[in-house]
């Protein structure tokens, strides 16, 4: 059954009073929306501004990365640089011997290659190997692609050669390599 309607004055004041009801609580629900709205953008702004902080990440670590690579680059050009030089003064050292008469040069001590000899038998054998390619004037480059390993694991191996032999630069592994007949003697 239907509800009767009240009729007259009173009836207008409720349709009116639920209207108004109705018109508040639309008005409350934009104002939740426009609200929620709001929030929406803020979260998307926060959102693109973290977006721009990574992206600006992500080119300053490539930068750095960048200036890592030429810093190795040029590290290498002045290692290759040094060892040319040092070939150079070995092949100048070559030939002045000759001129060098055998009376002035000394004999080694035999003690002293026994004593080296024995230094080699303890090295590893790619410590062996990267002394050999040193003393035959290879560049760490070289000696890399030879062995299949990298600048760096040469240079490594390098250290500790010199760290286990007591020789602080590449011409005393080159003597060393000769003296100890990893190298046959210049005449």
């Amino acid at each position: 059954m239907k509800k009767k309607q009240p009729v007259g004055r009173v009836g207008n004041q409720q349709r009116i009073a639920q209207a108004e009801a109705r018109t508040a609580q639309a008005e409350t629900r934009t104002a939740e929306a426009e609200t929620r709205t709001e929030q929406a953008k803020t979260r998307t702004e926060s959102a693109e501004t973290r977006t721009e902080e990574a992206e600006s990440r992500t080119e300053h670590a490539k930068t750095r990365t960048e200036h890592a690579e030429n810093r190795t680059e040029q590290a290498d050009t002045r290692t290759e640089l040094a060892e040319s030089a040092l070939r150079q003064e070995l092949q100048k050292e070559a030939a002045l011997r000759p001129a060098i008469p055998s009376r002035l040069l000394k004999p080694l001590p035999v003690a002293g290659i026994a004593d080296q000899s024995n230094s080699l038998r303890q090295l590893t054998g790619r410590q062996r190997e990267v002394l050999q390619l040193i003393a035959e004037g290879q560049t760490t480059k070289q000696i890399g692609d030879l062995l299949k390993l990298s600048p760096k694991t040469v240079e490594y191996h390098r250290l500790k050669l010199m760290a286990h032999l007591n020789l602080h630069d590449i011409p005393a592994l080159v003597r060393f390599a000769m003296r100890v007949g990893m190298l046959p003697q210049e005449n």
